[in-house]
């Protein structure tokens, strides 16, 4: 074993021990809350917005807010040529996607902290796996960042981590995260009419 192996045991022990220790529900609403919250909300809206944006129910009281800002004045011209609605649309959508995971965030802890042995054990135990899920989502994201800074570091980076035990130098190429930004880009661009 090469010396990144031993640096992924002792990370992976660290990420369990504090998962153990944190417990789900209080991990959960570290990562939810704050920027991370933020970043989750954005993404929800980026990913579900132009299927809520085909609703019937939707497309009607957008069109409602168009004709209400329709020939009042030229500043409501200006905002409608800007397409106030949509960014309206999008706000109002970012409301209420951070409401419900404040709401669902809230359920999940009160219910995995509840007072009880059972209760305990599965909080640590789910939060062992929600730490680990973070620490491979967070390696991911530094071996893509790595990717994209390219050059003498990526290859340097991939020379400490060949002849990994665990792969890692594999991982380093065939990193999921590297397609994301096509399968994005092709599934979920919106256009603006």
């Amino acid at each position: 074993m090469i010396l990144a192996d031993w640096i992924a045991i002792a990370v992976v022990a660290a990420f369990i021990l504090i998962g153990a220790l944190v417990g789900f529900g209080k991990g959960l609403k570290f990562f939810t809350s704050g920027i991370f919250g933020i970043i989750i909300s954005i993404l929800v809206c980026y990913l579900i917005g132009g299927m809520v944006l085909e609703i019937p129910f939707v497309q009607e009281l957008l069109e409602k807010f168009i004709n209400a800002l329709a020939g009042k004045n030229k500043f409501c011209n200006f905002l409608l040529k800007i397409h106030i609605e949509i960014v309206v649309y999008y706000l109002v959508l970012f409301i209420i996607v951070s409401a419900a995971r404040v709401l669902i965030v809230f359920l999940l802890k009160r219910f995995v902290e509840i007072d009880r042995p059972v209760f305990k054990l599965i909080n640590k135990l789910l939060g062992i796996l929600f730490f680990l899920i973070v620490l491979v989502l967070l390696t991911f994201l530094v071996f893509q960042i790595i990717y994209w800074i390219g050059g003498s570091a990526y290859t340097g980076f991939k020379q400490h981590l060949a002849g990994s035990f665990f792969k890692l130098d594999k991982l380093l190429d065939a990193n999921p995260l590297a397609s994301l930004p096509d399968w994005f880009k092709q599934n979920f661009v919106h256009e603006v009419s």
